[in-house]
């Protein structure tokens, strides 16, 4: 008689901040601007300035994500997806700015043969050619609204911010029969939190002071935020 197969293991990322120093839908949106003329960066500071002081006065994830996709309102996804994969292959020959702890946490996993989820509040324009290039095997992301005719409409279909990850994390786990004492999560950010708190093995990415109290409390492990030799942070 064979024994008892054992549950999978999955292994949940978040991506922005915890596996790659930047947020990548504003990095791939300056390299979709700059690519139409805007070569002193005014046009990506028109758009990008009034996001970034909500963000920095307390507006949530999730709602700087929608502001984000009102202003990409009208253009083509399929134009948007390539367009990632452009802006992707050229980071790629300049040096992708991974966290050097969290890539490595992400290949110890694979070659555990652990299920490797991305759970993200990014979309997959940014997101598909950088996963793909990591091997990683599912991806979970915010989904933007889109027409008959291909175009956004600037609002969201899916968002993937705070308790939506934790229901994401629930589904799979569920799907995949997975034990989530087994389990790991790795996270930069409060918003975050659901995620974290739902699997046996959370890890906490840089040093944010909520989540270092939390690592703190309930001794979870915390991991460096510090980059892959090479490579520099892209800012916002």
């Amino acid at each position: 008689m064979g024994g008892v197969t054992p549950s999978p293991v999955v292994a949940f990322f978040d991506i922005d901040e915890t596996l790659v120093a930047m947020k990548s839908p504003f990095a791939m949106l300056r390299h979709r601007l700059r690519e139409q003329g805007d070569l002193d960066g005014s046009a990506y500071r028109a758009m990008a300035d009034p996001l970034r002081r909500f963000a920095a006065e307390g507006g949530a994830p999730a709602e700087v994500s929608a502001m984000f996709y009102r202003g990409v309102a009208g253009v083509a996804w399929d134009e948007l997806l390539h367009q990632g994969r452009d802006w992707y292959a050229r980071l790629r020959g300049r040096g992708v700015p991974f966290v050097d702890a969290t890539l490595r946490e992400l290949r110890h996993h694979q070659r555990q043969g652990h299920l490797t989820v991305a759970v993200s509040g990014a979309w997959a324009a940014s997101l598909r050619p950088m996963t793909e290039d990591l091997g990683i095997d599912l991806v979970l992301c915010t989904e933007p609204e889109v027409d008959a005719a291909g175009l956004l409409t600037g609002r969201i279909a899916r968002a993937m911010f705070g308790p939506a990850k934790g229901a994401a994390v629930r589904d799979v786990l569920a799907a995949r029969g997975a034990s989530a004492g087994e389990c790991f999560a790795y996270a930069d950010d409060p918003s975050d939190l659901d995620m974290l708190r739902l699997v046996g093995r959370p890890t906490v990415v840089g040093d944010h002071p909520v989540l270092a109290g939390m690592a703190a409390e309930h001794g979870w492990r915390v991991l460096s935020n510090a980059l892959v030799p090479g490579t520099e942070r892209i800012p916002v």
